[in-house]
């Protein structure tokens, strides 16, 4: 039975290793790429290994896979909770990445929430938000642009903010366009996936765009592992840095 156990832990963490190295052929290569593939090899160590392991060892790789288990339990359900009005004066969709001028699947995902929201309120302002990154042709703005001009939206309700490369630029940057085309009385919502909700949240509040709203986009399956891990490690960062 324990052998059977051993071999079931070990192919979970092979899988986990194959789909964050597969990763590397269809998207930019990023941190949570790397983690997927540290994250496996962990799982397939301690079950190769479990009765050679150190007590103590064991207690800290179980504390920390299960604190991860938690904390990306927490992103997720608290990300999907969307708060929007759809009465707000602009929404700001967070960049992700681009593959030459083509938006990644994530950013595709987001942009057609911004498409749904536009449908319901057509009159908001769309700022979309994301520099050019070293594995794209041009920026994620100007991407995210066409795309949303190819799918119905008119390029006079579509603003470029192309100069951030995080996530506290994209809504330091993002107020600074709103506070110049609306004053400081306006209500601003943003777009991005489920588990980047809670971080982009404080973000927003530190940039101070107070009271925002928010509408997640939800992650494709194989996307999504990578995603949460690589947020795990941003959201603790942020944590600890605020």
């Amino acid at each position: 039975m324990k052998s059977v156990l051993k071999i079931i832990v070990a192919a979970v963490g092979a899988v986990i290793a194959l789909n964050g190295a597969a990763l590397f052929f269809v998207s930019n290569v990023n941190l949570g790429n790397f983690l997927s593939i540290g994250l496996g090899a962990v799982i397939i160590f301690v079950a190769v290994f479990f009765n050679k392991i150190a007590k103590w060892l064991k207690i800290l790789l179980f504390t920390c896979i299960g604190s991860v288990v938690i904390l990306s339990s927490f992103l997720i359900i608290n990300g999907k909770s969307d708060t929007v009005t759809y009465t707000e004066d602009a929404i700001i969709v967070l960049g992700a990445a681009v593959h030459g001028k083509t938006p990644s699947l994530t950013l595709k995902r987001r942009l057609d929430k911004a498409v749904e929201y536009h449908t319901q309120n057509p009159d908001a302002v769309i700022v979309v938000s994301g520099g050019q990154g070293a594995q794209e042709d041009i920026s994620e703005a100007e991407a995210m642009k066409i795309y949303l001009i190819e799918n119905g939206v008119k390029s006079n309700k579509i603003i470029k903010e192309d100069k951030s490369t995080s996530t506290t630029e994209n809504f330091a940057f993002s107020k600074e366009i709103l506070d110049k085309t609306f004053g400081h009385d306006y209500t601003a919502a943003f777009i991005t996936n489920e588990y980047h909700i809670s971080r982009a949240a404080f973000c927003a509040d530190n940039a101070g765009l107070d009271n925002t709203t928010h509408i997640h986009s939800n992650t494709s399956t194989s996307y999504l592992l990578s995603g949460v891990l690589r947020e795990c490690f941003a959201f603790i960062y942020h944590l600890i840095l605020d």
